[in-house]
């Protein structure tokens, strides 16, 4: 069985070459969406979703493994063949990504360390960071408070976490938003109606009001309208509809969540913990959500 498993690794030496030569010959700035890979079938799904993004925005596709393998007291030897491993699970991603995205060029990272700092520091000038709700192993359960979480917070760019199997992605044909008048709101419609555009689906933009509607409804109609209005070609093609709804957020936004195959939200709003870096209700949907759930930031 080792002899197997190290024939892989000296199969797979061009290969971690080209994982070298990919994350150092990276341009600093441009049209990237990230997805990380670590095996799972949850990770599988991201890539698909980053793929059909990819296809949809252009720019290019970055596959990115992360490990965290033996320390320095701990012997050369098996530090080099966890490195090989990890790099045999990144090679199934890339490989992966090419068959979703033929005769496109997959560019490709293999990085040491936590994978929350790491995520956040390769998605600094991307477009887009996207990875599974859950990962490989016995700390599958505490991706979603820790690794999705830490990532929805730190990262400049907006983040999916996907939500399902490669086999469910396709899932329902709607994109719920949640608004509430937050510059970071403001920003998730945006996001919202751009991928809805790409991806030929209708938006339902939510508000909302723990005080009721009342005249919350016109304020939702403004806000849509000017973002309509901000985007460079216009939503030609995308059908918008609106609802207010009386009650905090989390139980008005988590319904809509089961009938959508994205949901969007602004990465903390007007409520009181509106200076967090991650609003409560952000970090729950991320945790709770029944569908794929984009965090995204205000980057004005």
């Amino acid at each position: 069985m080792t002899h197997g498993v190290d024939a892989q690794l000296a199969a797979r030496i061009h290969f971690l070459a080209r994982v070298a030569y990919g994350a150092a010959s990276r341009p600093r700035a441009g049209r990237e969406i990230i997805v990380a890979f670590d095996g799972s079938p949850q990770s599988r799904a991201a890539v698909g979703w980053a793929a059909r993004a990819c296809g949809v925005r252009g720019g290019r596709l970055t596959v990115c493994h992360v490990w965290d393998g033996p320390r320095a007291e701990r012997e050369a030897a098996v530090t080099t063949r966890e490195r090989g491993l990890a790099g045999l699970i990144l090679s199934e991603g890339v490989e992966l990504a090419e068959r979703l995205l033929p005769g496109r060029a997959v560019r490709s990272a293999l990085l040491r360390g936590d994978p929350g700092t790491e995520l956040v520091s390769l998605g600094r000038t991307a477009e887009m960071l996207v990875l599974g709700t859950r990962g490989r192993g016995g700390m599958a359960e505490l991706l979603v408070g820790s690794v999705s979480a830490h990532v929805a917070t730190h990262a400049a760019c907006p983040v999916l976490a996907v939500r399902g199997t490669a086999e469910a992605a396709g899932g329902a044909e709607t994109v719920v938003v949640g608004v509430d008048g937050s510059d970071c709101s403001l920003a998730a419609l945006r996001f919202a109606l751009e991928y809805a555009r790409g991806h030929r689906l209708p938006v339902h933009a939510i508000h909302a009001c723990q005080d009721g509607p009342g005249r919350q409804g016109e304020e939702l109609e403004r806000w849509v309208a000017e973002a309509v209005t901000a985007l460079p070609r216009g939503t030609a093609g995308v059908t918008v509809t609106t609802s207010t709804v009386g009650g905090p957020p989390l139980p008005v936004l988590l319904p809509g969540s089961h009938r959508a195959r994205l949901l969007v939200v602004g990465s903390r709003g007007l409520g009181p913990v509106r200076s967090r870096l991650l609003g409560s209700v952000s970090r729950e949907l991320l945790r709770r959500a029944g569908c794929t759930v984009a965090v995204v930031k205000d980057r004005d």
